[in-house]
Order: C-alpha cells, then structure tokens, then sequence
C-alpha cells in the first residue's frame, strides 16, 4: 500500500491543476459539513461545562387547558423533584436576578441567577477559584453570598486571584465573593454572577403550587432512564390529582401536569430544526463536491486509458487497478480533511457572528476530538462516493486491453459521457433542492416582516430598570419614583410621550389566572386566564377605583355575546372595573401566537419592584438612550438602565433566527447551484471535445453555426431537464417536513417553484452556451483533423 501511495502522491503531483482543484472542492464541502457540526456539537449533544449532558433534565410544567405547553415550575414542583432522590441524583433551581453593582465608577446591571445550593452539583461543575454554595448558605438572611464568573472575574477585578473574601456591593447590600467559575461554565448563558436563593419556609406551602416562576434542572440517578424518568413525573402528578385537596381539583381541571425534557432540547430550543436543516444543505453540498471530483476524476481515467491498458497487458490486475485509484482517492481526502479542518474553524466563526445573540452567547469555536472525527468519517465516505465510478471505469477499460487505441478510446468516451451526464442529474436535483428550501425560507421572512404586531414600535426607545429592595421596599417608594422619572421623561428635548410598562412586547412572558365577578368556578372549570401587563396609566395617579383594560381576544373568549365594558375582573383582593377595550398584541414573535387574550392593570395599583421605561420620539429614537440615564440618576445616583435599545429593534430580534438560516441556506443553495453549473460545463465541454470530429463534419456538410449551438446547448438543457425534474419530485418530499418553519407559506408555493425553475435555467444556459459557442468557432478543416 506504502508503493500505491507513493505512485499516487507522484502521479498527483503532475497533475497540479486537477490535484489543487479536488482538494478545493473536498475542503469546502467538508468544512462546511464540519462548522455546522461543531454548532450542533456544542447546542444539541455536547454543550460546554456539563459533565455527561444527557443524564441532565429539566423539569417544566403545563396546562392543556389553558395553552401552556411548557412554562417554569413552582416551588412545591421543585420540592417533589428534589425529594425524590430514588429518580434524582441531585436538583435545582434557577431564576433571573437583575442586580444593580456600585462598586464602579458609575452604577452598572449586573445580570445574576439565583439558585438553590445544588445548581452547580447537577452540572458536576467546579470552581476555578474558591468553593461553591454550601446548604447552609441557601437560607433567608444567611444568602449574602456570590460566586462570579469568569466574565464578570475579568472585567470587575481584572482576573485578581485575592477576590475570594471581598466584598461585592448588589442592590445596596454587601454580597460576600466564595468562588469563582470556569470560562466554561455560562449556565444560564449572559449571567454575570450567582446567588443563592433563600426560599422562605412558607414558599413550600401547597398553596403556592401553581406560581411558576422557576427553571428547575435535575440529574438522574445513574442506571435510571430518561423513560422511567418521565413515568415517574405521571407517579408525581398522580399524588397532586389525589391529595383531596382544592388544589389537586384544580391541577386536573385544568390538565396541569409535569414533565420532563432532555437538557440538550431545553437548551436548544427552536433552534433544532433550523440546525438540522441546514444540516442536511451541507449535506447535499458534500454530494455535489464529490459528484465533481468524480466527473473530474473519470475525465483523468479517459486520459490515462492507454496507460491502464498497458499495465493490464503487462499482468497488473483489477486489485492493483483498483488500488491506484484508491491511493489516489485518500491522499485527495486526507489533504481536503486537512485544510476543511483550517476552513470549518473560519466557517464556524462565521456562522456565530451571523447567528443570533442570544443563541450564541455561551458558544465558542470548538473543535474537539468529536468534530475531527466527523470530518475524517466526511472525507472517508467522500472518498468512497468519488473513488466508485473512476474505478468501474478503470475496471471495465482493464476488459478492454487488446482492443486498438480507437476502440479503447470509443468505450472510455461512451463510459464516461454516460457516468458524466448521470452525476450531473443529480448535482443538478441536489441543487433544485436547496435553492427550492432557500426560496421558500425567504418568502415566509418576507410574510413576516409585512405583519404588524398590533402596536406602533417606530421611534420608542425602551431600557429597563430593576428597583432594589433595600431602598424602595414599599409600593409608596417605587410610585412616588415612577411618578417623578414619567414627568422628567416626558419633557426630554424631542420626546413625545414616556411610559413604564412590564413586561414590554418582545421581552418576557407573564400570564396569570383572575377572577370573573358573577360567575362562580365551577367544579373541572380551570377558570379565566390570560397574558398580564403592567402599564403606567393617564388617569389621577394617587388614587381611584382599581380599574383594567382587556384587549378584543379576552373579550371574545370570555364576553362573546356581551359587551364587557363595565364588568370586573379580580387579580389578587381588590376587583377591577374594565374601562377600556384595545387591539390584540402579538407579545414574543410574529409568527407564533398564543392566542391567548390579555388584560392591563396600572403599573401604579400595583408598582412592580421592575419595569420597562419607554419614551416616543418626534424623530430618531437612539439619542434619547443617553438622556434616560442621565435623567434615571438625576432621581437617584446609584440606579442604573440596561437593555437601552429601540422598540423596532426588538421586534426586528425576534426574526434574527429566521434570517440566520435564510442567509446560510442561500449561501449553501448558491454554493451548490455553482458547483451543478460546473459540473454541467465540465459534461457538455468534455462531450464537445469527444465529439469535434462529428461537429467538424457537420459543418463541412452545411450546418449552420446556429445548429451546432443548438445541438450542444439542447445536450445541456436535456440534462438540466432531467435533474430539475428529479429535484422537483424531491422537493416536493423534502418540503412537507419545512412546513412546520414556514410562515403562511406553502411548502408547494407555485412562486418559489417557478423562481428556483427560472434560476435553473438560466445557470444551465450560461454553462451550455459557454462551450457550444466554442463548437460554433470551430474551422471544419481543423476539426475534422482532430484526434
């Protein structure tokens, strides 16, 4: 094999130009293949600073009845998991913290996660500096502990190894530093630090059962299965449907359940589908760069006909033939693996800086011992795909040994013309495929983009603020600061309106349960329910009756023949009279709608310790960011704003996913569509120098100029034909599992059919036309003297 490898490396090395073009092709089809693994790597099997990801669950909550089909849990749902330590090695809690650092030069946001004591034990992580929680500290008042991360580390203390012991001011409370983590370690991604909880004895009460607020993580005991797992979730509902209590009438009534979903799919999210898909483009892309190293290779097995007819007369036998040709396969994917590898890493980098932000955020270029393998199997099986038709080749001119020149090069022509044409009908489908999928990708983000979500988000500038305890610990304190902060902002210099609100559209989620006055619950009846919001009102601010407004989806579902004006509705003691009716407003994506209704109560009822500060311009919002702040600390030196960023901005984020894979999958379609035109170049050039002696003779017996063209542009189109036919069954196949990603689009959508029909053709004309116009410029004489 050593001897093969070395006549191989010499026989390449002649053949620079054909070597330097395989190795191009093979590298950016496995590169590309490889980038996109690493990404999936990292999202849906190995994320980073997680010992043994699939022993890792996250437990999660839902009401059928009411729509929620995944939503945070209680602690009383937590408590149940963390005691069931026959199923569960270890578990945890997790809920966001905004909390307000003054130990700087200016006040700044610090993004915390507070969490129970076990946090970092259901990840196995470990600090690099200092200790973790301990139980003891996970108590109300003896919580004024944090551990930071490598981050915040870096930045904060610029990497003092002396931090452990120090004091860290948050929310105008002394927060003592015991440890530090890894860069590894970003769960949740963006946290700056963690702290420990501290639940109260009385947040366990069975009364709190159904106030989700929770992400809770947990791992499973060793040798137990994700299945016994999830039968062992219906075991614990069981108990809260029978414990003869109003709570479990409740919890079946309104088809509330637990459950739990594999770490990696939690974390992944929406964005599984889109990786998979672009996935499988790759894919495709690595198919058609191996169909052209094949075309290329098979031209070379023409060329080197007489040299194996020779080395077949002389003894060499099929093994020895086909050795040759498999040398020569694994040094082409040896070097192609090899430099893929340089171009996944840049590919990699580049796919991170085009995704979204909050999709990325905790994602670093990494190619591990995983991701080489994958790239190694890639260029294995590719130099498998292209090494088989160059080798039936080579075996079949091998039967022709004895025949003359002519007869050797009349069965090498035909052999190849019909491999050539075949791999080009399906470079030809592959690519139909992928720009079928970028089209109709790009038409559902176009669809998107026409929908109006139901408010005005052009020039709203939006920051959020997070009140600290300490200071403002009752409702008085937090109204009398939006009351001044709402004045102040309204009179900046090209403001028209302010406002506080939470949450904002395209920012959280919050819904809650309330009550209808006149209409008990009835036994099985889950009750009213819908989305909650929280906004600063124009109505006599120090007082008044409670009062709410609903939008027309609330009104619809639980006023549908009556006009709700008037009526009352109860969150919490006090009822609220319902004075207003207002459009419905898609609240997290343009796509996707709860269809849930909502209701707004006055952010100053009910002064939320949070809220979003929202300013309308006359003009371009974004000079206002700086202004907010500065009028934010006029009223109070140490209270920063974060989040500061428009309002169309966060809408326009909500489409960042969507436009990622729309802008990857066109680069792969056109990738693709390039290398099928190539190929389709490559068939049509090689057959008009196969067939100069026949074109020569035509022209000598009178055929036009034009007829030659037409013979050799029909040969392409032929092709194309049959590859687009081939692609437009596949795609028809491959589109029913996109509808699920589409917008109010078809996956059979006649326009984008005919787009990528239209693409087509003219990327086959351009590769036809180029060698039938040098068939047309032929001078008969010479072409008939051609050999």
């Amino acid at each position: 094999m050593i001897t093969d490898l070395r006549f191989a490396w010499r026989a390449l090395a002649k053949n620079r130009a054909f070597a330097l073009t395989a190795v191009t092709t093979l590298a950016l089809g496995i590169g590309a293949n490889t980038a996109i693994f690493s990404v999936i790597n990292q999202v849906l099997l190995n994320p980073a600073g997680v010992a043994n990801p699939d022993r890792v669950v996250a437990v999660r909550a839902r009401y059928d009845k009411l729509a929620l089909r995944s939503i945070p849990v209680s602690v009383p749902d937590f408590a149940d998991v963390e005691n069931s330590r026959t199923v569960f090695d270890s578990a945890a809690i997790l809920q966001d913290a905004d909390l307000n650092y003054t130990g700087g030069d200016v006040p700044e946001h610090l993004q915390g996660a507070m969490v129970s004591y076990a946090w970092f034990d259901v990840f196995r992580a470990k600090p690099q500096l200092g200790r973790l929680f301990s139980r003891e500290e996970d108590q109300p008042g003896a919580n004024q502990v944090t551990i930071l991360s490598d981050a915040a580390w870096t930045r904060l203390f610029a990497r003092d190894a002396g931090v452990i012991g120090r004091s860290l001011e948050l929310n105008q409370l002394p927060y003592r530093i015991v440890g530090v983590m890894g860069p590894e370690f970003r769960w949740p991604a963006r946290v700056d630090l963690w702290v420990p909880q501290g639940l109260a004895r009385d947040a366990y009460s069975p009364s709190n059962r159904f106030n989700e607020s929770l992400t809770c993580l947990a791992r499973l005991q060793s040798g137990v299965t994700f299945a016994r797992a999830t039968s062992f979730m219906r075991v614990l509902n069981d108990r809260v449907y029978r414990d003869g209590t109003r709570a479990g009438a409740y919890a079946q009534a309104s088809g509330w359940a637990m459950f739990v979903v594999p770490f990696t799919d939690f974390v992944a999210g929406d964005t599984r589908t889109p990786l998979l898909v672009l996935l499988g483009a790759v894919g495709f892309v690595l198919l058609i760069a191996c169909s052209n190293i094949a075309g290329l290779m098979l031209t070379r097995a023409s060329g080197r006909a007489g040299e194996t007819a020779i080395r077949a007369a002389l003894g060499a036998g099929r093994v020895a033939l086909i050795r040759q040709i498999v040398s020569e396969s694994l040094l082409l994917a040896g070097a192609g693996a090899a430099v893929g590898l340089a171009v996944a890493g840049a590919g990699a980098r580049a796919l991170l800086r085009l995704a979204p932000d909050n999709a990325t955020v905790a994602l670093k270029v990494r190619l591990d011992a995983r991701v080489v393998v994958v790239a190694l199997l890639a260029a294995a099986v590719s130099a498998v795909l292209f090494s088989l038709a160059p080798a039936c080749q080579v075996l079949r001119l091998a039967r022709f040994h004895g025949l003359g020149e002519g007869g050797r090069r009349s069965v090498s022509s035909m052999r190849r013309q019909r491999f050539g044409s075949g791999l080009v009908v399906g470079e030809v489908s592959l690519a139909l495929v992928l720009l079928v999928g970028a089209g109709l990708f790009l038409r559902s983000l176009a669809r998107l983009h026409n929908i109006r979500p139901g408010f005005d988000p052009g020039r709203v500038m939006s920051g959020l603020l997070s009140l600290p305890q300490a200071q403002y610990a009752t409702p008085e304190k937090r109204l009398a600061f939006y009351t001044a902060l709402i004045d102040r902002l309204s009179h900046l210099p090209g403001a028209v309106s302010a406002a506080v609100a939470m949450p904002v559209p395209f920012t959280t989620e919050n819904s809650a349960s309330f009550a209808i006055e006149g209409r008990p619950q009835l036994a099985g009846d889950p009750g009213p329910h819908g989305d909650l919001r929280f906004i600063s009102p124009d109505y006599d601010r120090t007082g008044g009756e409670p009062v709410a407004i609903i939008d027309d989806y609330l009104a619809q579902q639980y006023w549908p023949n009556e006009n709700p004006l008037g009526k009352r509705l109860r969150l919490g003691p006090a009822w609220s009279t319902i004075v207003g009716i207002v459009g419905h407003v898609k609240h997290s994506s343009l796509a996707v709608d709860s269809g849930k209704g909502a209701y707004y109560i006055p952010l100053f009822q009910q002064p939320l310790p949070a809220g979003y500060l929202l300013v309308r311009a006359d003009g371009d919002p974004s000079p206002l960011a700086g202004a907010m702040r500065d009028r934010v600390q006029s009223l109070d030196p140490q209270q920063p704003v974060h989040d500061l960023v428009t309002m169309e901005s966060r809408v326009a984020a909500s489409l960042e996913a969507r436009r990622f894979v729309v802008t990857v999958l066109g680069f792969f379609a056109a990738m693709a569509l390039l290398m099928a035109t190539l190929g389709l170049y490559g068939v049509i050039s090689y057959a008009v120098s196969q067939r100069t002696n026949e074109i020569g003779v035509r022209m000598a017996l009178g055929a036009h100029r034009q007829q030659v063209l037409r013979l050799v542009v029909g040969q392409g189109m032929r092709l194309a034909l049959a590859g687009g036919l081939l692609g437009l069954a596949a795609s028809i196949l491959f589109s029913r599992w996109l509808a699920s990603q589409l917008f109010t689009v078809s996956p059979f959508d006649p326009l984008t059919f005919v787009a990528v029909a239209a693409v087509l053709i003219l990327a086959a004309l351009l590769a036809s036309y180029i060698p039938a116009a040098r068939a047309a410029r032929l001078d008969p004489g010479n072409a008939l003297r051609y050999e």
